[in-house]
């Protein structure tokens, strides 16, 4: 059977992966050992108007019981925890489906893989659920429902680990977590363990700034390693922590698309020519255009800070492929920068007067469209030196800052890094894993 939920969590406070752990560490209460892989955290569309934060949604797999008494037990228990946990607020609808692995269907494998893309109706998942007779609940208009069906179905190709460390959901108000273990980790283990401390801006990545209850989280390629790091940070004293599966820093929502395919709320990687030259707005968001025979704008909003720079020496001309979400704004249809890729620069060149071949100076005009001439030795010359301009930018990937970066993007440290789930999903044995953090 497979657990998944989501949608638990709101703008002030809770988490969907801290009530994935509550209902983890009930289920182990039952029986340690029929959890034998770390939960999955899956990140679905990050363009999705009604997420919370990071659009976060978890599954649970259970994988041997002693009957059909536990798995009602494992139900009633799992919805009572999001009942008593999940936040209250106008866009919070928390939901909880129980699936069977025989049940998930090509048409919900499907419907997982358009999430990370694209918009669905309430309605659209609840069909789908009772097409196939799951069981499900939930406390409000039932959007979670989406989520957390998708949770369960989505295939992993390329796969990371997240070590996510708590306080107290009873606890709210500033955290404390030390900036200094942050940067030795990012110094030590990368990029086996990603995205803990921007160096370029001087900013810490691990511990969001939401008043949810996670102190940090550790992302990264080895569960090892991870847990190894996790003992060099310094930090309040912590309340639980979990192991995550997660499809972070994958590149799993991208698709390659024209400009004429793009819809709003996707992710797209889309090919073009710069038809207009790069220009800042109010707030230091910087704006081009690229053309395929269709137009559509290009964004590096204030947030990705020196990667603006990067993009203000694009020109006319400049082929480039755009990655990014992609937003109906006030301007149309928006590509809000992940990376850009630069294919081939556009040539830019100035005109001299000619050197004279024999005394190595720079030649006279003799009228108009009549040509040069060397003041010294008189050799002429009709043609002009044409010198090309250099360019303050090179072809290659530039990617936003750290500090900027979205949770499903994949860094260029770990591109050629991927990693293979169907081979990789034993080989750390869950059981074993301590959800109380060392020393509590």
């Amino acid at each position: 059977m497979i657990i998944g939920l989501d949608d638990t969590d709101s703008v002030d406070g809770m988490c969907t992966t801290y009530i994935g752990t509550l209902i983890v560490e009930a289920i182990r209460d039952l029986d340690r050992n029929i959890i034998r892989e770390p939960p999955k955290l899956l990140r679905l569309n990050p363009n999705n108007p009604y997420k919370t934060r990071g659009n976060g949604a978890v599954s649970i797999r259970i994988t041997e019981t002693s009957g059909p008494k536990i798995l009602e037990k494992i139900k009633s228990v799992s919805f009572d925890i999001v009942t008593k946990y999940s936040e209250s607020g106008d866009n919070t609808n928390p939901a909880i489906v129980f699936l069977e692995d025989n049940s998930i269907t090509p048409e919900i494998q499907l419907f997982a893989k358009r999430a990370l893309h694209e918009m669905f109706s309430i309605d659209e998942a609840i069909s789908l659920l009772n097409k196939i007779g799951a069981d499900y609940n939930f406390i409000g208009n039932g959007r979670g429902l989406i989520g957390a069906l998708a949770s369960c179905a989505l295939q992993l190709e390329d796969f990371t680990y997240e070590l996510i460390v708590y306080r107290s959901h009873n606890k709210r108000g500033k955290k404390f977590v030390s900036e200094q273990g942050a940067m030795e980790i990012e110094k030590k283990y990368s990029p086996k363990i990603f995205s803990s401390y921007d160096f370029e801006n001087q900013r810490m990545i691990i511990s969001p700034h939401s008043d949810c209850p996670i102190l940090y989280g550790l992302r990264g390629e080895s569960p090892e390693l991870i847990l190894e790091a996790a003992k060099m940070i310094e930090s309040e004293i912590p309340f639980k922590r979990n192991l995550f599966v997660t499809n972070q820093g994958t590149d799993m929502h991208l698709e390659e698309k024209s400009i004429e395919e793009v819809l709003p709320y996707s992710s797209v990687i889309v090919k073009g020519t710069v038809s207009k030259n790069p220009y800042t707005v109010p707030g230091g968001h910087v704006f081009f255009e690229i053309s395929n025979g269709k137009k559509i704008l290009c964004a590096a909003y204030e947030p990705t800070k020196g990667f603006r720079n990067i993009v203000r020496n694009l020109s006319e001309g400049d082929e480039i492929t755009a990655y990014g979400g992609v937003l109906e704004t006030e301007h149309g249809l928006t590509i809000n920068l992940e990376k850009i890729e630069i294919t081939k620069l556009a040539e830019f060149h100035k005109t001299e007067k000619p050197i004279c071949p024999v005394c190595n100076n720079q030649m006279k005009s003799i009228g108009k469209e009549k040509g040069y001439r060397c003041k010294k030795c008189h050799t002429k010359n009709r043609e002009v030196s044409i010198i090309p301009l250099p360019r303050d930018i090179k072809i290659g990937i530039y990617e936003v800052p750290m500090c900027a970066k979205r949770h499903l993007s994949k860094p260029l440290l770990r591109y050629g890094r991927e990693k293979k789930f169907e081979e990789e999903r034993f080989k750390f044995d869950y059981t074993k894993f301590d959800m109380k953090f060392e020393g509590i």
